[in-house]
């Protein structure tokens, strides 16, 4: 775990940077903006997750079906009553590093929950009156879901292979979240609505 948070710590700071939604000046255009981009990031993630030969835990793929759930409710759009699966994934890591690098990958949005934790008094102050189902239910959970999956990551005993893939797994899911929270999105966000 402390490998993946050292990885990772740059990448954090960059994407923390980039949240309109941390901006004094923030309005709930920012909070509709900012559950879009999150909604699009996870829409590429998890059927590249789920599609490996060996399942996550039941919980894990559940937690994340419901997050995708409530996004779609906050954005009025259809929510899935699975999960899509990509059938052959483009992944940059061989066979056998497959497992790391797919826990690698869940590290980030199981930290991007603790994520929506932090930021929901903002969002109470933005919009106390219309708090999205997304930051309630990521508060609504707390922090059980995260211990759940350290505990479950601990578990995997990954060989150096494994912690090699995860660190590439984490750094490749801030890499994707970093290109579609990058400023000229955020513009073409804010036009859409």
């Amino acid at each position: 775990m402390q490998r993946l948070r050292t990885a990772t710590q740059p990448l954090h700071r960059e994407l923390d940077a980039r949240l309109r939604i941390s901006a004094p000046q923030a309005a709930y255009a920012d909070v509709l903006d900012h559950l879009g981009l999150f909604h699009a990031w996870l829409l590429q993630m998890l059927p590249q997750i789920h599609a490996m030969p060996d399942s996550l835990p039941a919980h894990v793929a559940e937690s994340n079906l419901r997050r995708l759930r409530s996004l779609c409710v906050d954005l009025e759009l259809p929510a899935p009553a699975h999960m899509h699966v990509d059938p052959s994934p483009a992944l940059p890591v061989s066979a056998a590093s497959l497992t790391g690098y797919r826990w690698g990958m869940q590290y980030v949005i199981e930290g991007s929950m603790l994520g929506a934790i932090a930021l929901y008094p903002r969002i109470a102050q933005i919009a106390p009156d219309r708090i999205p189902h997304f930051f309630r239910l990521a508060l609504s959970h707390g922090r059980t879901p995260w211990q759940t999956f350290a505990h479950a990551l601990d578990n995997q005993c990954l060989d150096e292979a494994g912690e090699t893939a995860a660190e590439q797994g984490a750094r490749d899911a801030f890499a994707l979240c970093l290109k579609i929270y990058h400023p000229s999105a955020l513009v073409q966000a804010s036009h859409a609505n």
